[in-house]
């Protein structure tokens, strides 16, 4: 897992705690939940290829949605999960919620780990198995937008669910993250192959198996083609559309057959 969190401003650690912590509750308390709140709660996962800009969608995104007057949608990227989840609190609470419930996908994680060429250790495993709790628990609760980490596979087959996928040309993507770094062209191509390698062996390790196609995402957009505000306006339809569609399926639900 990436060390790099530990630079991360202890105030933004800190509110990403609460809000972990806020969907662990409403996990673990379905009961305190307004029945008309019940199935209403989209969240966004979001794959890309490196340099296609996901993190500063993804943050932008929920400053967008809550300009609507929500204010409790968060973006969550690959470091401050992996640093949340690192916490010991935040993983114990995690960790003993899954003797109380049933995990199709948890166990599918876990017989990946062995069915894998390469299987990771189980210090790998347990740190891999923190962040998946994560991400599922962010996913329920709702209204979080999950970057990267295996997050559509982890969440796969979850109601409310708007799987996106960030795609650019090669080159818009090396300069974007040579100007985003502030590196030479030369050394953001390298950076880019890099990653691509990394998350490979990533998948390869943790989803023997998966493939990252079309098919899986709801939505693939071109990062080189739609600027970050076009990128947010073609979601945001969309994610209106499925929470009106889920209130009115959760009213439904209370109307009584004669």
């Amino acid at each position: 897992m990436s060390t790099r969190y530990c630079h991360m401003p202890v105030t933004h650690v800190q509110t990403a705690e609460k809000t972990l912590k806020a969907a662990i509750h409403s996990w673990n308390h379905p009961a305190e939940r307004r029945t008309t709140e019940q199935q209403t709660r989209v969240f966004v996962t979001v794959s890309r290829q490196p340099g296609a800009g996901a993190i500063s969608f993804s943050h932008r995104l929920a400053a967008r949605l809550n300009q609507d007057g929500q204010n409790d949608w968060s973006a969550w990227d690959s470091e401050l999960v992996e640093k949340v989840s690192a916490e010991h609190g935040i993983a114990k609470e995690i960790i003993e919620m899954i003797p109380n419930r049933h995990h199709n996908w948890l166990d599918e994680l876990l017989q990946g780990f062995i069915a894998g060429q390469n299987p990771p250790d189980m210090m790998e495993i347990r740190a891999y198995k923190q962040v998946a709790m994560t991400i599922r628990a962010l996913a329920t609760a709702g209204h979080a937008i999950i970057v990267g980490q295996g997050g559509s596979f982890i969440t796969e087959g979850m109601p409310a669910a708007i799987h996106l996928r960030l795609v650019a040309p090669l080159e818009h993507r090396i300069k974007y993250t040579a100007e985003g770094e502030k590196i030479s062209l030369h050394e953001a191509a390298a950076r880019i192959v890099e990653i691509d390698q990394r998350r490979a062996k990533f998948y390869r390790r943790y989803w023997p198996g998966k493939v990252i196609a079309p098919e899986t995402f709801t939505m693939t957009l071109n990062s080189a083609e739609l600027s970050l505000d076009e990128l947010v306006e073609c979601v945001l339809p969309l994610i209106r559309t499925r929470e009106m569609a889920g209130r009115r399926s959760a009213l439904d639900t209370k109307v009584p057959v004669n």
